[in-house]
């Protein structure tokens, strides 16, 4: 179980810091909320499966029809932006894409690329595409959950299992962009790994993927109208957030994370008092429903925080779907069995939804009995993946959290 923080007071000082925003000019900075948003705080604490589903049933009240819900839906958008300190947006910078290496194999290629989310960060990742010259393939972005911070070797953007996804996708035509969490991989080359426990990070994760949309829709070959998004565990809560704040994504599938009762045991998920806002308490199932009314796959198994799902979120899920006469574009593939690990079952629903709504070709990727074939890829070392093998970013990087900060959450 992971460990849980609760920060029940807070003293703060003056902080005596003048940091310079865009255009040259000094923005405002609110020293309490930075402290704040530099500590490592959950702001929201597991219950008892039988209180969620309570809470759950208390909000389907509350908005029994979809004017209701619709109301609810803009409130809570609102609330999650102005949780995260995103409310109003930061400026759309250029995103200065930097390709630093490229992998070519017979049916997909790899290339390493990092771009700006904020002048002076960088989301740094892989992009997958389908060989040869295509036009207008969806796109998914594939952020990672936790694991090892270091060495580079061992984070989780460049485990065997990130790589397969990612390969069996580009094959059947999709390209896509596995990115690191904030402190993990090579984004801990701004500040190090420990602003993963902070606040910020929730911030920065949610930020780098609405900026990774912008980054597909970049690319002159990728269907505006077919974007994705899938992540397990951690991943899975970022999937859920970006899916929730930015339509442009079309298809969502979140894995071992939807609960009712379980917020994120990571500052990086519960960090920001992102489920405290419209008067009623929110859970990730309530956030994964502002998804609605578009395709999404709530994957889940029996011996974690998701064990409930068939039983209680996934019929809430249905229910606001229904709001909308979509509740069959919802969906929950759930393994009673199985643990809190990214396994072959959950892959495999993941890759068969995307396929199934974009229309792509299983065979592609399976054997003759209709199995994945998660050997039938290229392993790539860490060495062939990293964007920048000699651990320095470019120059104008930022380098401490109180920049960072600053330049997403200050500087408009």
């Amino acid at each position: 179980m992971k460990s849980f923080f609760y920060l029940l007071t807070c003293s703060f000082g003056l902080l005596s810091v003048l940091l310079t925003g865009c255009g040259g000019k000094a923005p405002a900075v609110d020293p309490q909320k930075m402290q704040l948003a530099l500590k490592d705080t959950l702001y929201n604490l597991p219950v008892e499966p039988e209180i969620g589903a309570e809470r759950l049933q208390s909000l389907l009240q509350k908005y029994p029809n979809i004017a209701g819900w619709e109301e609810r839906k803009k409130c809570l958008r609102e609330g999650l932006l102005t949780a995260m300190e995103l409310n109003p947006l930061p400026p759309k910078s250029p995103l200065k894409p930097c390709y630093t290496g490229h992998n070519s194999f017979e049916h997909y290629t790899v290339d390493n690329v990092a771009f700006e989310c904020v002048p002076g960060l960088w989301v740094i990742g892989n992009l997958y595409k389908p060989a040869g010259e295509h036009v207008n393939c969806p796109a998914v972005l594939q952020p990672h959950g936790h694991g090892r911070q270091e060495p580079l070797k061992d984070c989780p953007r460049f485990a065997e299992k990130t790589q397969y996804m990612a390969a069996s996708l580009a094959k059947m035509g999709v390209a896509v962009f596995c990115y690191d969490m904030f402190g993990y991989g090579e984004s801990a080359y701004h500040a190090g790994v420990g602003v993963h426990n902070t606040s910020l990070a929730v911030s920065v994760q949610t930020w780098s993927s609405l900026r990774a949309v912008d980054f597909l829709l970049s690319l002159k070959e990728v269907d505006p109208a077919r974007i994705g998004i899938t992540g397990r565990s951690g991943g899975g809560t970022q999937t859920f957030l970006a899916a929730a704040l930015d339509e442009r994504i079309a298809v969502s599938a979140p894995v071992d994370q939807v609960s009712c009762f379980f917020p994120g045991g990571c500052i990086c998920e519960s960090g920001r008092p992102i489920h405290s806002q419209c008067g009623m308490l929110s859970n990730n199932a309530e956030i994964a429903a502002l998804a609605a009314p578009r395709p999404q796959l709530i994957v889940s198994e029996g011996q974690d925080w998701c064990r409930t799902v068939p039983e209680v979120e996934y019929p809430f899920l249905k229910t606001i779907y229904g709001y909308y006469g979509k509740a069959g574009l919802v969906e929950n593939a759930h393994f009673s069995d199985e643990r809190h690990l990214n396994t072959y079952n959950k892959r495999s629903a993941v890759l068969r939804f995307f396929a199934k709504h974009w229309n792509l070709n299983l065979q592609l990727i399976t054997n003759e009995e209709g199995e994945f074939d998660e050997a039938d890829f290229t392993f790539l070392p860490t060495e062939q993946l990293a964007v920048f093998p000699d651990k320095q970013l470019p120059e104008g990087a930022l380098h401490t959290m109180e920049d960072i900060y600053v330049a997403l959450c200050v500087s408009r």
